[in-house]
Formats: structure tokens, C-alpha cells, sequence
């Protein structure tokens, strides 16, 4: 089997590029809650503002959004070599069990690097924040923990 790497952007016809929200983007974006958070995102996706995108006619909107929705989807996930219950979704949400899971394997990673080495190897892996990578960690550590006192 092929591996295929997921696309980033797609091009639509009368409006342009379209590619998710960058880091900073999605920053912004979290403040918002409802319905404008959703035009939110389809409009900074398009590189537009709201009353912009508002502007654009249904069919182009609903363009834009069939766009939002196939970089989203875990199709377009690419192929890793990691197991799935390990491997960290642009922007999903992870079970205790996935975190349990990559927080172990952390810890594990940590134990073989040198003091001071974990960091920038950190960085180096896509898809995991370092706070996210703490809260893995320190989960597992306190499930072992209650796992050995019981």
C-alpha cells in the first residue's frame, strides 16, 4: 500500500485557496463560540473576514465549507508508523486511553535521552504540543502511581 501524504490546501473556483487556520489563527478563533466561530474559521481559511465571506454567495459558502470539511476529515490523516491509539489528530481530541498511551511512551522516550535532550526532540516530533506532552506524562505517571498503591 502507498502511503499518501494528506494536502493542505484546496483551490476553489471564485474564491481562492483554502487551508485550515495556522496556529495563531486557531488561537484567535478559540475565543469564539457558536455559529461565528464556525463562519470564523471558513472565512480566515479563505483568507477573508466574515463580512467578506457573508458576501460570497450560498453555493461559493457551501463550497467553502465541502473544502473545510475534507481537511478535516481523518481521511486525510496521513499514514504513520505509530498505532493508531498513539498517533495525535490535528486539532482532535484525545481519549484518556490515547493520552495514558502516549504520555507511556513518552516517558519512555525521556528515560533513553540524555538530561537536557528531551526537549528538542520533542520539537522535532509533529502533532504534539509541549504541554499536551506534559499532561500525557503526568497522567500516566500518576496512573502508575495509583496503579502500584493498589
Amino acid at each position: 500500500m502507498l502511503a499518501r501524504t494528506p494536502f493542505t490546501e484546496i483551490e476553489i473556483e471564485g474564491v481562492g485557496t483554502y487551508r485550515l487556520p495556522n496556529q495563531w489563527q486557531a488561537h484567535r478563533l478559540r475565543r469564539l463560540r457558536g455559529e461565528k466561530r464556525h463562519t470564523a474559521v471558513l472565512a480566515s481559511g479563505a483568507g477573508m473576514t466574515v463580512r467578506q465571506f457573508m458576501k460570497l454567495t450560498a453555493a461559493l459558502q457551501a463550497e467553502v465549507h465541502k473544502a473545510y470539511l475534507a481537511l478535516m476529515s481523518p481521511a486525510n490523516v496521513a499514514a504513520d508508523r505509530e498505532p493508531a491509539e498513539t498517533r495525535a489528530l490535528p486539532r482532535g481530541h484525545l481519549s484518556i486511553d490515547q493520552k495514558l498511551a502516549i504520555g507511556r511512551r513518552l516517558l519512555q522516550a525521556k528515560a533513553s535521552l540524555p538530561h537536557g535532550h528531551f526537549g528538542p526532540w520533542l520539537e522535532q516530533q509533529k502533532g504534539l504540543s509541549l504541554s499536551m506532552a506534559q499532561q500525557c506524562m503526568a497522567l500516566a505517571r500518576a496512573y502508575k502511581q495509583d496503579k502500584q498503591a493498589a
